[in-house]
């Protein structure tokens, strides 16, 4: 018997989900492909209201590293990475949402 490829495995399991699963799956999905996408710097002209860059796409994802702040010691911790990307939020509009991928390792 041949081994199943991880998207073979992952179809069969995302079978039983419903649209709206599969659609917020989507939505990540394009994502965190357009957050492997690289551009030269040149290239970027647009920002977002926070002075941040557009990708070349308009920015649909990106990851961000996030430090975290303890306030009782003082210590910083992280960086933990997180996928930024536009989807339909829970009130029905876009937004951006973010999906914690884990700590970033050295």
């Amino acid at each position: 018997m041949t081994k199943q490829s991880q998207s073979a495995r992952l179809i069969q399991q995302l079978q039983d989900w419903s649209d709206e699963e599969l659609g917020e799956l989507d939505e990540m999905i394009q994502g965190l492909l357009e957050s492997r996408r690289e551009q030269p710097e040149e290239e970027v002209k647009e920002t977002r209201e926070d002075g941040s860059s557009l990708g070349k796409h308009g920015g649909r994802g990106h990851i961000e590293l996030k430090m975290i702040p303890d306030s009782k010691t003082g210590k910083t911790y992280g960086p933990y990475r997180y996928l930024r990307y536009w989807g339909v939020t829970k009130k029905g509009t876009m937004g951006l949402k973010s999906v914690y991928l884990g700590k970033r390792e050295r």
